[in-house]
């Protein structure tokens, strides 16, 4: 709120300023207070403010109109209207029927309420309880009304309205008094005669008030007493205590001083016999100090006296106030100080003090317990008794001494009271404290006895005597000298006291340092002094002193381990110096082994240094920054050379680790820390020359020393980590190691195993990778144990083990750089010499199986070759280089040497024919110019290549491959002319088949078709030769070139020929190949993506694919990639790619990756695709109105439960009927997806069910749907009752034709799908409606459609036709107790028409007539019910039954008509007899 309105001149339209708006506001939202807070602060009242007049506010908000009028009461509270105003709002607000007046309050039952409300009236009760006709009616009360409300308070009533004389003369108004008069304490003809509105005071009654100072009343009552001190302390008034004293006795007494003590005396009695009530004693405190007197032996007295009662009160059974009067009446005898008294209360008051330290569980010896003894001894003192020895005895007696000693000086015991008290210890302690206390001084004299000096030995005192002139005279003679500081330097170190050089640094303008120097020379021992300052040329008396010299100081001391020294001394000269930090860490590191607090003094120092270097800026500092640090640094080098052991050299190490900073040198504390933390469990010691002369060189070879010692230990993994540390290498540590498990397993008798050996090299190759070893160490280390393999065999596997070794050494020296070439091809051929003796040893084995299949043993465990196999070196790219592909260097059939026996020959023939079927080219060249060997399909692969290559022609051809070409013919296949795509077939599982059209005459190409028609090994390789040749052909280029190029790049070129048959080619190219499914994969979405983005000849326009051009184009390319899923998930990385704007290209590529994805049913991807589409669909194809690529998405996809967001918005876009053209859905599912849409979507919209149902030729959806329709109007008939129905007549047939319209269409829909059983249940409904029409038609109102099963019975029970009650049976397919509708019908109606219509649709059956005739006889039947049943009985064919039935009924009549008739009678009497 402020004092201005916020907008001043403010109207509402209905003219209200802005006090009225905001008041309405306050109203409408109740907010009484914020309201009340408001009218008072602007001051606004019906004076002022016409709004807060408004009647209508009044009654629309009750509590308005009393908040008013309260407002107004506080205004002007003289004025009784207003309250009475104010009472009727209040009346409001409890009664808001209507306006409340006296007597509605009176007639609600708020009698009181009314009462009060009366007494404000104008005019008084008199005037309002006159029914006058001009009189307000709010205030206005019924005589008869009123007195019928004070019923129940008859005394008010009798009061109000006396019994009067006349009925005319009216009572007086009636008074307080009057209500008054009947209370007895209160009685008005006495009292209140002061009062003249009392009109029924006596004459006699007093005018005036009464008070406690009335005269009259004072000499009456009052009984007066003379009141002295001793009164005013009772009732706890000190001041007042002592103002009497000094008015009444003080002033007018002759001797002052014997009267004050006296009531010093008076007011201490009084103070002890009160000693419970604390008001009382702290009165008598506070008089005797105000007479001047000393209070401190009341208060002791007191607290004693407490103890004494609280210690006795817990101890004894008496009572509290027997036990505190007795104890007052002993305090009372203190005063004269009678000693029986005063050695009772000492006694009661130990024990107390002891239940007190036990009552607050202390120790009863201990400095806490001792201070509760103060009291004791306090009290002893002030009485003059002997002290209390109590606590000192139980001091001895539990050999306390220390307790003892402490508690006698504190209390300046007497000795011959403490030696008394010796005897208490144990023996070995007497004697102990005797000679201790031999020369005890008395306490009570601080001074040294005269008699004692006389005794000191002469020659001592004159030599003290003569160091006191000596040193008088040097300070008389320094305050005479110039220069007087330095001088007292001079005279120090002349006479070797340390003093002087204290008390020059206090005279004006000393410099600290010299003095500090000074000091420390002067204190410590002539031979540390001397070496202090020994680089000091000349007199050490005239020498200046400077940091220079303190440092060497500094340094001496700190090497002669004199750190106290150095401590006291900076606490003298500079105790704010940070080299005091430093020290105290040095001691607590050195002599006290406190690691944790050197740590927090060393930290401390940091932030100290560091404030030194900012203040160094402003303030040149007494000690330069630079200067704490050199000698810190020193200090901190030199403390590691002091420590006695290893663990306290690691401990300080670690510790210094933080402050590395502060060494400008010194050496690397981290490093040393960590190597002292590896070798903390070894017996190694750190050599110390490594830390005073630290340098990288001097730590590796420290550390190359703790390495061999390491090593010679077995401690091999510490080893590794000093290496590390030390930046060494591990090669020789490594395979020190190694060498040495291999012992172990030899010990152990473990190597002869062959697993172990194994698993021990593949160890070895991890060990090394995982240290880092060299490679030339690795390789010479399995090189040499693959000769102690040779030279030692181990068992028949030595072959396979020497193989895996020099694997294992070529595979690390392939990996030196540059390769050594020469070492590694004699790797390699002493493998192939391992492997030849390896295929001799197994025989023919290798003929029958390939190489690698026995790797894995029966037990699943590795074998060597196995092992050797994962580090094959032979596909290095150093060895796999062109040269070996050259027909120069091969050995032909005449220049071949035969190094080998023939059984080695026929093994590296057949193992060389391994490598050619592996592919495997280079290596297998190799392997023949290594040993010289010729191999048949080796040569011919070769010249295929050279052939292909042009590197050759017929001329440089080898004589045998020559004579091949000559004498050879093609095979059959391949001589027909006319068959443009030769197809030769593979043995090999990687190639299937040559592809390319290439002219028939092309003489390299049938060179080559020979050539591998005479290959038996390698045959894919050649192959792969033609095939590459036959691409190269049709591309335009050389071999060499298309054969340099990766098969990715082939792949590419050939998927983007666009040739009609790519996809055989690439199909054969992959197989040929053998690609990466990655690879593949990776190509085909590539080249999706690339004809999808590729515009149509012609058009300017991207391709729209059709389903069916999709299959024919895209899921062939998708064929070529055997791993689908792989191709989904590039299709989808494909995305991100495709340029902005391109949706159909977007779309495509979902349907492909969907295509994918449901062929490996991936639901991981199925999944991306779906929020894919979600995405693509919302965020582009909706906005930019592509509505044909989303019906494309939508079919494309298929999984239309997932995609119903589509159908919502083609519906909501209104290009829903899209959906439904022809050919759009070949697999027939997305009819049934639309109709299950429009089901749970859209179950109002019957339009388009029907148009998809009748779109899609589905019958039985048509019929759902007619059937549906019928039930609805069947519902909205059941929705109002019966009666309300028929009332409109019309408009219920109306309903009921529609509906028999559409269940007859259901039930022909239904018949049209063959769906029989839904026919025939709409035709049984057509029925029942049918029938309820012909009812109305005719004037009846049975109701027979939307019957409940419950009312099924009754209905079929009232209906008079058979005809009926079936229809209504088989409509609500409800089978009725025909026994029971039958008895009804027949039996008692008599009407058999009934019967003969049952007849003629449904048998009647024996067991109806026998559950007939038990009703019969539950009910008490007329001759007429005789007689229905009678004729009943007569269509009975059970002739057995009809006469049983007729003998339980007592028909004889029947029974003898039976047993005579010719034809039943016989039957029946055989039937009877047997």
């Amino acid at each position: 709120m402020q004092d201005t309105l916020p907008v001043q001149n403010y109207r509402t339209k209905e003219g209200w300023d802005f006090h009225s708006h905001f008041i309405l506001y306050c109203l409408e939202h109740d907010l009484q207070y914020l309201l009340y807070v408001f009218l008072d602060y602007y001051k606004l009242s019906p004076e002022n403010c016409s709004f807060l007049e408004k009647k209508e506010l009044y009654e629309a908000h009750p509590w308005f109109e009393f908040l008013v009028q309260c407002r107004q009461v506080s205004s002007n509270l003289t004025d009784p209207k207003l309250i009475f105003q104010a009472s009727l709002a209040n009346a409001q607000i409890l009664i808001p029927t209507n306006r409340a007046g006296v007597s509605s309050m009176l007639l609600e039952g708020h009698t009181l309420l009314a009462l009060a409300t009366m007494m404000y009236a104008p005019g008084g009760v008199s005037q309002v309880v006159q029914n006058e006709e001009n009189e307000n009616s709010l205030k206005k009360v019924d005589p008869q009304l009123l007195k019928m409300a004070l019923t129940p308070y008859p005394k008010l009533k009798t009061a109000l309205f006396p019994q009067c004389i006349s009925p005319t003369v009216l009572p007086a108004d009636i008074t307080l008094y009057h209500l008054i008069q009947s209370l007895s304490p209160f009685d008005p003809s006495r009292l209140f005669g002061w009062q003249s509105a009392n009109t029924l005071a006596i004459g006699d009654a007093s005018n005036h008030l009464p008070h406690f100072s009335s005269p009259d009343l004072v000499n009456k009552y009052a009984i007066v007493e003379h009141l002295n001190f001793t009164y005013y302390l009772l009732h706890g008034r000190p001041s007042f205590a002592f103002g009497t004293f000094l008015i009444q006795e003080l002033i007018k007494s002759k001797n002052p001083k014997q009267l004050i003590q006296q009531v010093g005396k008076e007011a201490y009695v009084l103070g002890l016999s009160s000693f419970h009530i604390p008001s009382i004693g702290a009165a008598c405190v506070c008089f005797l100090e105000l007479l001047g007197l000393d209070s401190l032996k009341l208060r002791v007295d007191m607290k004693v006296a407490n103890i004494i009662l609280s210690y006795k009160y817990r101890n004894e059974d008496a009572q509290y106030c027997f036990i505190r009067e007795s104890l007052a009446e002993k305090l009372s005898k203190l005063a004269d100080d009678e000693k029986a008294t005063l050695e009772e209360l000492l006694v009661l008051l130990e024990e107390g003090t002891w239940n007190n330290i036990q009552q607050h569980e202390m120790k009863r010896l201990s400095s806490e317990s001792s201070s509760q003894w103060a009291l004791v001894i306090q009290f002893c003192r002030l009485h003059n008794m002997r002290l209390s020895t109590s606590y000192l005895r139980e001091c001895a007696q539990a050999n306390d001494w220390l307790q003892f000693i402490i508690h006698s000086q504190l209390h300046n015991f007497q000795p011959e009271e403490v030696k008394s008290l010796l005897q208490y210890f144990s023996p070995i302690l007497q004697d102990h404290l005797k000679l201790a206390f031999e020369k005890f001084p008395s306490v009570s004299s601080s001074i040294v006895d005269s008699d004692q000096i006389c005794n000191e030995c002469p020659q001592e005192l004159q030599r003290n005597k003569e160091e006191m002139t000596n040193f008088f005279e040097t300070l008389l003679q320094c305050s005479e000298e110039p220069d007087s500081w330095r001088w007292l330097l001079t005279e120090a170190l002349k006479q070797q006291a340390p003093i002087l050089s204290v008390l020059a640094s206090c005279i004006q303008d000393a410099s600290a340092i010299p003095c500090l120097c000074v000091w420390i020379i002067t204190s410590v021992e002539d031979s540390v002094a001397a070496e202090a300052v020994g680089h000091i040329q000349g007199s050490i008396e005239d020498h200046t002193w400077d940091l220079e010299d303190l440092s060497f100081i500094w340094r001496t001391l700190l090497k002669r381990q004199k750190s106290k020294i150095l401590i006291r001394a900076f606490q003298l000269f500079f105790k704010d110096s940070p080299l005091l930090l430093m020290m105290e860490m040095y001691e607590l590191c050195l002599f006290f082994k406190n690691y944790k607090e050197a740590k927090a003094k060393l930290l401390e120092f940091q932030k100290n240094l560091e404030t030194l270097y900012t203040k160094a800026t402003r303030v040149p500092p007494i000690i330069p920054a630079t200067w704490l640090k050199d000698q810190v640094c020193f200090l901190l080098k030199l403390m590691p050379q002091q420590c006695q052991t290893q663990y306290e050299l690691g401990k300080l190490l670690q510790l210094l680790v933080g402050v590395q900073h502060l060494f400008s040198d010194g050496p690397d504390m981290k490093k040393l820390c960590v190597l002292s933390q590896i070798l903390k469990d070894t017996s190694i010691a750190i050599n110390h020359v490594i830390i005073t002369s630290y340098s990288t060189e001097n730590f590796q070879h420290e550390c190359r020393l703790i390495l061999e010692r390491l090593q010679m230990d077995g401690q091999f993994a510490l080893a590794r980590k000093v290496a590390e540390l030390a930046e060494l290498p591990v090669d020789n540590l490594v395979i020190k190691e190694i060498t040495q498990e291999m012992q172990i397993l030899k010990h152990i008798e473990q190597w002869s195993l062959k697993q172990a050996r194994i698993d021990f090299w593949k160890k070895c190759h991890e060990n090394f990778k995982k240290n880092s070893i060299s490679n030339k160490a690795a390789s010479s280390f399995f090189s040499d144990q693959a000769l102690v393999a040779f030279e030692h065999p181990v068992g028949r596997s030595s072959v396979e083990e020497r193989h895996l070794l020099l694997t294992l050494a070529g595979h690390w020296l392939a990996q030196e750089d540059p390769v050594p070439l020469d070492k590694l091809e004699e790797l390699e051929k002493q493998i192939w010499i391992c492997r030849i003796t390896q295929h001799n040893f197994t025989g023919n084995q290798e003929e029958i199986e390939p190489r690698f299949s026995r790797q894995i043993s029966t037990s699943g465990e590795l074998s060597f070759d196995s092992l050797a196999s994962e580090f094959s070196f032979s596909k290095v790219a150093a060895l796999n280089t062109s040269k070996y592909l050259e027909l120069n260097g091969l050995p032909s059939r005449e220049t071949c040497e035969n190094r080998l026996n023939w059984k080695e020959q026929e093994s590296l023939n057949l193992l060389i024919g391994h490598l050619l079927d592996n592919g495997c080219v280079h290596e297998a060249s190799r392997v023949c110019r290594y040993f010289h060997f010729y191999n048949q399909d080796v040569a011919l692969v070769l010249h295929c290549r050279a052939l292909a290559s042009g590197e050759a022609g017929m001329d440089d051809l080898h004589p045998e491959i020559y004579a091949f070409l000559q004498g050879a013919e093609l095979p059959t296949e391949e001589e027909q002319p006319g068959i443009p795509l030769r197809k030769v077939q593979s043995t090999s599982s990687l190639d299937s088949q040559s592809f390319v059209m290439v002219p028939s005459g092309d003489e390299v190409v049938t060179n080559l078709e020979i050539l591998t028609s005479k290959c038996l090994c390698g045959k894919n390789y050649c192959r792969q030769v033609l095939c590459l040749y036959e691409l190269a052909k049709e591309l335009g280029c050389s071999y060499t070139e298309v054969a340099a190029q990766d098969g990715e790049a082939m792949l590419r070129a050939i998927l983007s020929s666009q040739q009609p048959d790519r996809c055989k080619r690439a199909q054969a190219f992959i197989s040929t190949q053998g690609l990466k499914p990655n690879t593949v994969a990776e190509l085909v979405a590539e080249e999706v993506t690339r004809e999808l983005l590729t515009p149509s000849e012609g058009t300017g326009h991207k391709q729209m694919f059709s389903p069916a051009e999709e299959s024919q184009t895209f899921l062939q390319l998708t064929m070529l990639c055997q791993d689908r899923t792989l191709l989904g998930m590039k299709l989808l990385d494909k995305i991100s790619s495709v340029p902005h704007g391109e949706l159909s290209c977007t779309t495509e590529l979902l349907i492909l990756a969907h295509h994918c994805f449901s062929l490996t049913c991936h639901m991981e991807g199925i999944i991306r695709v779906l929020q894919a589409a979600r995405m693509l669909t919302d965020n582009h194809l909706a906005p930019n109105e592509e509505y044909g690529l989303v019906v494309r998405l939508l079919t494309g996809i298929g999984r239309y439960n997932e995609m119903t967001y589509i159908f919502d918005l083609l519906h909501k876009k209104h290009y829903f009927e899209v959906l439904m053209r022809k050919k759009l859905d070949p697999s027939g599912t997305l009819k049934t997806a639309l109709l299950d849409y429009i089901k749970r979507c859209r179950p109002g919209d019957s339009e388009k069910h029907n148009m998809i149902a009748l779109c899609f030729s589905m019958c039985r959806e048509i019929g759902e749907n007619h059937e549906a329709a019928a039930c609805i109007q069947l519902k909205l008939i059941d929705s109002q009752p019966w009666e309300d129905n028929l009332k409109d007549g019309l408009q219920l047939k109306q309903l009921l034709l529609k509906a028999l319209t559409l269940m007859l269409d259901a039930a022909e829909s239904y018949a049209k799908d063959s769906c029989v059983r839904q026919a025939l249940h709409c035709h049984r409904l057509t029925r029942l409606i049918t029938l309820q029409i012909h009812f109305l038609n005719t004037g009846q109102n049975t109701m027979l459609i939307n019957l409940g099963r419950q009312k099924l019975m009754d209905c079929i029970m009232a209906l008079p036709r058979f005809y009926q009650a079936s229809i209504v049976a088989e409509a609500y397919d409800f089978v009725p107790d025909w026994a029971e509708i039958l008895y009804q019908q027949v039996i008692l109606k008599g009407d058999f028409t009934y019967l003969e219509e049952f007849k003629q649709q449904r048998l009647l059956r024996p067991s109806i007539i026998e559950e007939i005739s038990k009703k019969y006889k539950q009910h008490q039947p007329t001759n007429k019910v005789t007689e229905n049943l009678k004729k009943l009985l007569s269509y009975c064919e059970d002739i057995y039954l009809y006469y049983k039935l007729a003998y339980e009924h007592k028909f004889y009549e029947i029974i003898n008509v039976l047993l005579k008739d010719p034809q039943t009678g016989c039957c029946l009497k055989d039937m009877l007899s047997g």
